[in-house]
C-alpha cells in the first residue's frame, strides 16, 4: 500500500498543493502579494514562489500560516498524527 502512496503523490503535487492553499488564504483576505510579503518581511518573489509550487522554505509556509491564523490547526493535526498509536513503518 506505501508504494502506492509514493508513486501517485509526488513532493511537486504536494508543494503545489500547499502553494495554493497559501495563494488562496491570500485572497479570501483581498491583499496582494506583495501587501502579504511587507507584512511578513519579505519579498514578493518569495511569496510568488511558495504560491507557484516553486522552491521555498518551510519556515516562509509557516510564517504564511501563522499570518492567517492557520498554524494552531496545522500544529493540532501534527501532534494528533503522531500521537497515532497505529503508525505503519515506512520500511
Amino acid at each position: 500500500m506505501n508504494e502506492i502512496f509514493f508513486d501517485s503523490v509526488k513532493p511537486s503535487d504536494v508543494k503545489l498543493q500547499l502553494g495554493a492553499w497559501c495563494k488562496s488564504l491570500r485572497q479570501r483576505k483581498g491583499i496582494s502579494q506583495e501587501e502579504l510579503a511587507t507584512n511578513l518581511n519579505l519579498s514578493r518573489v518569495t511569496i510568488h514562489h511558495l504560491e507557484s509550487g516553486r522552491n521555498s522554505t518551510l519556515e516562509t509556509f509557516l510564517k504564511v500560516l501563522n499570518h492567517f491564523q492557520e498554524l494552531e490547526g496545522l500544529y493540532a493535526y501534527l501532534t494528533e498524527k503522531t500521537a497515532e498509536k497505529d503508525v505503519k513503518s515506512l520500511y
